[in-house]
């Protein structure tokens, strides 16, 4: 289901308000938005509520849904600086990929609940996988736990436990986003970033 709404005031130069306004109006997308929006279809993507400023969906748990949720996020950072794309992308990619694989289990019929919000000063997504979270304090390989002094620690410990290279995502997207909170269960992430006009 595709719930859209007359345009808002405000988003008068924000190209992806424009594309869903237009479609809100019977319009046709932009080529852009028109593809984005095929490609998270065809990767059985739900789109629950379209909006110029909130974007919501729920995902199935398979990494074949990374590349169209990033096509759709493009649309949705239209405007922005580059760097402030980058830093949205990169968050976003990396929490995305963590619910998929970590709180799905990498299971199709695991939903994962996705919510995109564009303001005029700021840019907030929300995450929220269907696992049972996890203990930040038990991530020993993670890069976020590793003690002052040893900032490769946990690449040690993911050796030992046969993990595959990595660990740096959480510390990555602290300092790409200017907040990031969880909730209790550390099913549900949160993350803001900052952006002047």
């Amino acid at each position: 289901m595709i719930a859209l709404a007359e345009e808002p005031n405000g988003f008068s130069d924000f190209a992806f308000g424009e594309s869903l306004a237009k479609l809100a109006n019977g319009a046709e997308p932009d080529a852009g938005l028109r593809n984005a929006l095929t490609a998270c279809l065809s990767a059985g993507i739900e789109i629950v509520s379209l909006l110029p400023e909130w974007v919501e969906l729920r995902v199935p748990s398979d990494l074949v849904v990374i590349s169209p949720l990033q096509q759709l996020l493009t649309q949705l950072e239209a405007g922005l600086s580059p760097e402030v794309s980058e830093a949205i992308s990169g968050a976003f990619r990396e929490m995305i990929c963590n619910a998929v694989e970590y709180g799905g289990h990498l299971d199709p019929a695991a939903l994962v609940e996705v919510r995109l919000i564009r303001l005029k000063h700021a840019f907030i997504c929300r995450i929220k996988d269907p696992g049972n979270g996890f203990d930040p304090s038990s991530l020993d390989h993670a890069a976020i736990n590793n003690p002052t002094g040893n900032p490769v620690r946990h690449a040690f410990v993911r050796e030992e436990k046969g993990l595959r290279g990595g660990g740096f995502g959480i510390l990555l997207v602290s300092q790409l986003v200017d907040e990031l909170v969880y909730n209790e269960r550390h099913n549900e992430v949160q993350f803001v970033k900052y952006f002047s006009n």
